[in-house]
């Protein structure tokens, strides 16, 4: 067992930290024509989808933990005098936020590019 387990973090330690051994022992680097593939992508477009991505993400988790939770509300309606005392309210009122904040960023991401553009621009200051 304690053999294995050596042989385990021998081979991690290769190939993490010594893999240009490993790339000459195999010859990895060898018989293989190079190929460049080069894209010319805007740094604004790469940011673009990033946001887009990323406020989509925020929709797709979100949506269906907000509905979960409206679905509890609904059927404990009768237990609680306001929205404010079901233990479901502050969940659903941060996965509304998260929702606008995914919608936003889906509908405004070339203003949210053009803010990241910039405040790269500008020189930190008072740091």
């Amino acid at each position: 067992m304690i053999g294995l387990i050596l042989l385990y973090v021998q081979l991690f330690r290769y190939c993490i930290f010594k893999t240009d051994w490993i790339i000459d022992k195999l010859k990895l680097d060898q018989g293989f024509i190079d190929e460049r593939f080069e894209f010319n992508i805007h740094r604004s477009t790469v940011l673009k989808i990033s946001v887009i991505i990323i406020g989509g993400l925020l929709l797709i988790s979100n949506i269906p933990l907000l509905l979960k939770d409206i679905l509890a509300y609904t059927q404990q309606i009768n237990n609680y005098r306001r929205f404010t005392d079901s233990p479901q309210a502050k969940y659903i009122v941060v996965y509304l936020i998260e929702i606008f904040i995914g919608y936003f960023m889906l509908t405004c991401s070339r203003m949210i590019v053009n803010y990241i553009e910039l405040k790269r621009k500008k020189p930190v200051s008072g740091i």
